[in-house]
């Protein structure tokens, strides 16, 4: 004759319910380390003309322009409007002018352009423009490592 012990049965299934638990909290325990926390620390580098600028280290990121006229004059273009550009060509034939992209104390040349005229020197400027907003998307996103400029 089988006889059952129901209060024998319940305690061991609440047993097992506790120890199932147990083991769901250990588990939930461990893996709450498993998130999305990752840090990056790939280097950073600018590719231009054939050249690679680590900018891994880089504290300060700039730009200037600069103009040198047929008379071997320097001028700081940085800054200068339309009329002031206009009196340095009606005095001279053209301006050469240089655009840098300032990375701490070293310098590259990003555009180097005899220019004649107001138009030809408001397109060095504007690409200078677009390649340091390039530039500064770059270094603040974390997973890119390269930046190709053109």
């Amino acid at each position: 004759m089988i006889t059952s012990n129901p209060a024998g049965l319940a305690s061991h299934l609440s047993l097992i319910k506790r120890l199932g638990i147990f083991l769901l909290l250990i588990s939930m325990l461990s893996l709450t380390g498993c998130g999305s926390t990752k840090v990056y620390n790939a280097s950073k580098t600018v590719v231009y003309n054939g050249a690679t600028y680590n900018l891994s280290n880089v504290q300060r990121i700039g730009s200037r322009v600069e103009g040198r006229l047929p008379s071997g004059d320097e001028v700081r273009l940085q800054g200068i409007d339309k009329k002031g550009f206009n009196a340095l060509l009606d005095d001279n034939k053209f301006v050469q002018v240089t655009s840098f992209v300032e990375l701490d104390d070293k310098d590259f040349v990003y555009r180097n352009k005899q220019v004649k005229s107001y138009s030809d020197f408001s397109k060095i400027l504007k690409s200078q423009e677009s390649a340091m907003n390039s530039i500064n998307k770059f270094m603040a996103n974390k997973k890119s490592t390269q930046l190709k400029l053109k």
